[in-house]
């Protein structure tokens, strides 16, 4: 039996690493190569500390991405549970004009988020992890035969 969350981190890895090699800078990788590293640090993130580390760690932008390589690949529950779990917990601090930094979120989180947040970790740990890596890995590697190109400066 494969074990698709190694051969999902061994894959995507790659294309983070073409992000860090390019200062962060999105527009350096075309649309798959983005939606693989936002993917990427979407599976090692909610695996280390859950959604909230995700969000907290690469924002707003970065979700786009990894949601827009969930539709694609056709994997409408997590695409499902992380934009609910959005809209009810993190939407509403898009203006928050307390806010100076993503990681100021988890101050101001209600125990009813917290909530929300815990119930979506699980549900990815438990029934959307091991199956959203097979798509991926599925979907890039095996089906568009995706890799890494060349930083264009």
């Amino acid at each position: 039996m494969e074990d698709y969350g190694m051969l999902w981190d061994d894959y995507s890895m790659e294309f983070h690493a073409k992000l860090v090699d390019s200062n962060g800078d999105w527009t350096k990788l075309d649309n798959d190569e983005q939606e693989i590293a936002a993917l990427w640090k979407l599976f090692v993130d909610i695996n280390n500390g859950g959604f909230i580390q995700f969000f907290c760690n690469w924002g707003y932008p970065c979700l786009c991405y990894a949601m827009r390589g969930l539709e694609r690949m056709e994997d409408t529950s997590l695409y499902d549970l992380l934009s609910d779990t959005y809209y009810a917990v993190l939407e509403k601090f898009k203006d928050d004009t307390r806010l100076t930094a993503y990681w100021d979120i988890p101050e101001y989180l209600t125990d009813e988020d917290e909530e929300r947040l815990n119930a979506a970790d699980t549900q990815f740990y438990e029934t959307e992890c091991e199956r959203f890596t097979k798509m991926a890995y599925e979907f890039y590697h095996q089906a568009l035969k995706k890799t890494v190109t060349p930083i264009n400066d």
